[in-house]
């Protein structure tokens, strides 16, 4: 018996190359982002969801950079933001955490998150009383807020989905699905953005 070497390489080829572009793929993960803060158009391309927690030092570096991002890549990028205070290494960081949410029932959350991460050092209570202050905020509904600590159990729900996607430290960025951990220079969060551009006009 005759075999058609050309016949059976093609035939291998065609089995093996869809196996192998499926091994390439980048892990994705389905991050919930409707109803969070985001600054950026809800069409924009690429989507960066963010669990932070406003009292981490690496959070704080990283603040910098997804800034440079957002100036750059203007309405391509669209950044989400969710709750994970590491609670039993930060211990202002629960109530840092409501603040922003109290802040964003008065529909100023990025406000009083810039301020945040601004200033890390000054997280007590009365603090964050005074950024609401110093932001102009509706202080009585705002202080009401923080008092009764209503937001902790949207901050509770942030924490659960991010564990539930592999999130143990912070900050952890999801770039389109595409997980990334720690406070990453500008040139990786980049190099993921571009990929996933060139991505979308596929």
């Amino acid at each position: 018996m005759r075999f058609n070497i050309s016949l059976i390489l093609s035939v291998v080829l065609t089995a093996i190359l869809p196996m192998s572009a499926a091994a390439q793929a980048p892990t994705r993960t389905d991050i919930p982002t409707a109803g969070f803060p985001a600054r950026g158009p809800a069409t924009a391309p690429v989507t960066i969801v963010e669990f932070s927690d406003f009292e981490c030092p690496f959070c704080g570096r990283l603040f910098p950079t997804l800034k440079a991002v957002e100036n750059i890549y203007l309405d391509r990028v669209r950044i989400v933001y969710r709750q994970f205070p590491l609670r039993r290494i930060h211990p202002l960081a629960e109530k840092a955490a409501e603040a922003s949410l109290c802040a964003n029932e008065q529909g100023r959350f990025w406000e009083m998150h810039d301020s945040l991460f601004g200033d890390q050092e000054h997280l007590t209570v009365d603090a964050l009383k005074a950024r609401a202050v110093a932001l102009k905020l509706d202080t009585a509904a705002f202080n009401t807020c923080l008092d009764s600590g209503r937001q902790a159990a949207a901050i509770d729900k942030d924490i659960e989905e991010g564990m539930k996607a592999g999130v143990t430290g912070t900050p952890a960025m999801f770039i389109n699905g595409r997980m990334l951990v720690g406070a990453q220079p500008f040139a990786a969060i980049q190099a993921i953005i571009e990929e996933e551009l060139q991505r979308k006009k596929q």
